[in-house]
Parts: structure tokens; sequence; C-alpha cells
């Protein structure tokens, strides 16, 4: 399977926009989506944020019931 890269158009898109963390950006999802999470702490401004995998992982464990509540409710 193939990997896409993503490259975001600011200027700081090698670092994840997580406040701690200082790794490369491999996903890059909404703000809106990420501000739902409350255990990532977010830098920056723009609508999208960029995060490396082990902030993509904290945010998908975070938000684990409220897609799985959206998804039945279609």
């Amino acid at each position: 399977m193939k990997h896409r890269e993503i490259s975001l158009s600011n200027e700081e898109s090698d670092v994840c926009s997580s406040q701690n963390c200082s790794n490369l950006v491999k996903r890059s999802i909404s703000r809106k989506r990420a501000e739902k999470s409350s255990d990532l702490s977010l830098s920056g401004s723009g609508r999208k944020v960029g995060l490396c995998t082990d902030c993509y992982r904290i945010f998908k464990k975070s938000t684990k019931k409220d897609r799985a509540m959206e998804s039945l409710g279609r």
C-alpha cells in the first residue's frame, strides 16, 4: 500500500502542531476536529493542524466514543 506525502502550506509544516511535540508531521486534520480532543494542546492558528503519528494516536483514542456515536446516528 502506498503512503501519501502531506505538505501543509505554512512554513512550520515539518513540526507537529502539538505544543510539547517536535516530531515530523504525518497527518493533517481540521482544527475543529482536533480541538474536540481535550488531551491535545495545539499551537498556532489556521484551518488545518499537522499531527505526528504519536499525537494522531492520542487524538484517535480520545475521540473514539464521539466517533462511534456519530456513526450510530447516521
